[in-house]
């Protein structure tokens, strides 16, 4: 009889699990919270606009990679897949719009032009973005010689960068620097509590290419993902909330999900950890790295998401941070003085011919939006009508025709992420890639469970499309030897 494994959770983690171990020849059967696959791969589509929940870029876009086979194999990309790779990205400081090239060369320039006093800080950061141009991010630990040895030659100057600079806090580098315009816009690219290794990683992989848009987005690559997973014969039960993980003598045996037991062979948790350990396995097992992240790491903010579809297209960047002096109440707590937005002109599958989708990124307080949509429905649906006005006012002020252009729009609170993908805090991408968190290589096993095999973005630090992934097939991988 054919060996089968559960699966939690058809995210990226999930599915690729799942597909890998299907080809395998092991069976596997995929449980999702929600109403469809991708998790925190998601876009939504309102009246023939697309608005993408996830992607600001990906690692691993680049032919030849490690990441870009691994997206080969799972059928995330294909080989005609068309990625987008913006030249630039602006943002205001003081009233004065910044275009920052994405481009080693002009990218150098621009920050000498800014601040020529700070040259010799500028070399370094810029040095540490050419290292990491010429070097290949290794997709995941070595399964064998030939692997490790490929590492050692060809992922040589990462694991250099990553050893001297994953430590450093970027405000270690930046309070160093003499010129405050320069100091912004580096905190800009990276809050000043993440390391500065993230800083050097994110533009390296973007300057070479290597961390495009593909076209169709999360829609896309998710769909992609799950067909390739149905075809091998996968099946995803959708709408279908694990709420207990059965073990049986030590080991996975089963879930329970809506009153019924499903049997395993073994069992791969794709979800939101916090709920694996405290929930379906009730608190009674302790994951020592884990325990403490979840409980005093920083983590990825909640975030409200404010999508507009326009009848007409603007030509705006991809990426354009605006001031907002006059300031927008997200919620009781907090008030944002930039409005972050993202323009997806560049990609047809975003909105009707001739005209575009936009989204406005805003950190927010889980606890006020959870309250109101709970114990004032009615309320909370006004205030998010309201926030969407708020917010395209503001627009209309920098983008002269924006409010008239207007066709449709959708509010995404933290409560929505919550109902969606039950993620801890609200936090859309996990733990975030500060240099104490950085010190914890996540232990994808619990203590006192055999069968029992962790993956997805709350077990790699900084969270990340390409190392869900990579999760996914690591989780697969131990599972089958368990198998056998």
């Amino acid at each position: 009889m054919s060996k089968k494994v559960l699966i939690i959770g058809a995210g990226l983690a999930g599915i690729s699990a799942g597909i890998y171990l299907q080809k395998q020849g092991i069976q596997t059967e995929i449980f999702e919270i929600s109403g469809q696959a991708g998790g925190m791969c998601i876009a939504w589509e309102r009246r023939g606009y697309r608005f993408d929940g996830c992607i600001h870029w990906m690692v691993g876009t680049k032919a030849g990679t490690p990441f870009y086979n691994l997206y080969r194999e799972v059928h995330a990309l294909e080989e005609d897949t068309v990625i987008y790779n913006a030249q630039s990205i602006k943002t205001e400081f003081d009233g004065i719009t910044y275009e920052i090239p994405m481009t080693l060369k002009p990218f150098k320039n621009f920050l000498l032009s800014v601040s020529p006093e700070d040259s010799d800080k500028i070399e370094t950061l810029c040095a540490g973005i050419g290292t990491m141009i010429t070097t290949n991010m290794p997709a995941g630990r070595p399964t064998g010689f030939l692997e490790l040895l490929d590492i050692l030659k060809n992922s040589r100057g990462f694991l250099n960068l990553a050893r001297k600079y994953v430590g450093m806090h970027m405000r270690d580098y930046v309070e160093a620097l003499k010129n405050p315009t320069l100091k912004s816009i580096l905190y800009y690219l990276m809050p000043p509590q993440y390391s500065f290794f993230g800083l050097i990683m994110m533009l390296g992989t973007r300057m070479c290419g290597n961390a495009g848009y593909p076209l169709g987005g999360a829609h896309d690559v998710i769909n992609r993902m799950e067909g390739y997973y149905r075809e091998l014969g996968g099946n995803i039960p959708i709408s279908s909330k694990v709420d207990k993980i059965v073990l049986k003598e030590g080991k996975a045996a089963a879930l329970e999900s809506g009153g019924r037991l499903y049997q395993a062979d073994a069992i791969v948790a794709a979800c939101d950890m916090y709920d694996v350990l405290k929930n379906m396995l009730g608190g009674r097992f302790a994951h020592k790295q884990l325990d403490l992240l979840l409980e005093s790491a920083e983590l990825f903010p909640p975030i409200t998401v404010a999508s507009f579809g326009l009848n007409k297209k603007f030509n705006l960047p991809f990426s354009h941070n605006f001031e907002c002096p006059e300031g927008i109440k997200i919620d009781s707590e907090r008030v944002s003085h930039y409005l972050n937005i993202r323009s997806f002109e560049f990609d047809p599958s975003s909105a009707p011919e001739k005209c575009s989708s936009v989204m406005v990124v805003l950190e927010s307080t889980l606890e006020y939006w959870q309250a109101l949509r709970r114990d004032h429905p009615e309320d909370y649906r006004t205030r998010k009508e309201e926030l969407a006005r708020e917010v395209v006012s503001a627009l209309d002020k920098r983008i002269p025709g924006f409010k008239d252009a207007v066709e449709v729009t959708d509010i995404a609170t933290p409560a929505t992420y919550i109902r969606y993908a039950n993620l801890y805090k609200g936090s859309w991408e996990g733990f975030a890639p500060t240099p104490s968190s950085f010190k914890y290589s996540i232990k994808k096993k619990i203590a006192g469970i055999e069968g029992l095999f962790l993956c997805g973005q709350w077990t790699t630090v900084g969270g990340g499309i390409c190392t869900a992934v990579e999760s996914g097939k690591e989780a697969s991988r131990a599972a089958a030897k368990y198998l056998k």
